[in-house]
Parts: C-alpha cells; structure tokens; sequence
C-alpha cells in the first residue's frame, strides 16, 4: 500500500522589521544607532512621498506637499490635495 505523505504548510514570509533610531539631540533618522549621538529607537516612522524625509510625525508638511494642496479642513485645518479627504473643505489661495 502507497503511503499518504504528510505535507508541511509552508509558513508565509514575513516581511523584516527594520529597526529605525532617531537622535534625541539633533532629529537625525538612521536605521544604525552607531552613528547618533543621543540614539533613541523610533516607534513609527513615516517617509514623506513628496520630499523623501523620514519624520516621526504624521502631520509633517514640507514645501513641494503645500505646492500641491488645494483643499483645507474648516474643523481641523488638515491640509489635503482631494475634496473628499477632508470632512469641511475650503479651497485655499
């Protein structure tokens, strides 16, 4: 009699964690603590897609973003370039 191979389920990859270290003393983003001063590790770190930094902050806005935007928030002045994205908008000037 044949015997029934018992497969393994291959386990998915997962993509790496990237540990990413800021400076306390100047804001310096690297992905190696060696070369920060004062390193402390990020807990979420966000790459702007208009100016390519790396910031901490979601509500970072650089020069080629605001070239960009047309629309602005009468609630909480977030800043977008689509109508919808906001729940009140104005067209700003």
């Amino acid at each position: 009699m044949a015997e029934t191979a018992k497969k393994k389920k291959a386990k998915a990859a997962r993509p790496k964690r990237v540990a990413v270290y800021t400076c306390s003393t100047c804001g310096k983003v690297t992905k190696t603590r060696s070369h920060l001063c004062s390193p402390t590790k990020a807990e979420q770190v966000y790459v702007c897609r208009y100016c390519g930094l790396s910031v901490g902050d979601p509500r970072h806005v650089c020069a080629p973003m605001v070239a960009e935007m047309k629309y602005a928030c009468k609630n909480c002045g977030g800043i977008t370039p689509f109508r919808g994205a906001v729940c009140q908008s104005r067209i700003i000037r």
